[in-house]
């Protein structure tokens, strides 16, 4: 039952990546497409760099997010059960 759920849970994990790419793909095209027209900058060559960009940095920056939150709390003592003294008596 659990392996199923992980499973599931694995598949959509991909489902998301995949639309983030295509949308990442879209607003780099649209920004391409607005500097080709405005500067008369390449085409490719802005699409490439734009939707590489629109890709990474937000990943970079949950990824630094998750990463500090993870260490704040390896700081944080457990206060949720029975203190642990190291003493019988």
């Amino acid at each position: 039952m659990m392996e199923t759920a992980i499973r599931r849970l694995n598949v959509l994990e991909f489902v998301i990546l995949g639309v983030v790419m295509v949308i990442s793909l879209i607003a780099g095209a649209l920004l391409a497409w607005l500097f080709e027209s405005m500067v008369g900058a390449s085409f490719r060559l802005v699409w490439g760099v734009a939707s590489l960009l629109f890709f990474v940095v937000p990943g970079v920056l949950v990824h630094r997010r998750e990463r500090d939150s993870d260490d704040s709390q390896q700081g944080r003592a457990d206060l949720t059960g029975p203190m642990k003294t190291g003493n019988d008596g």
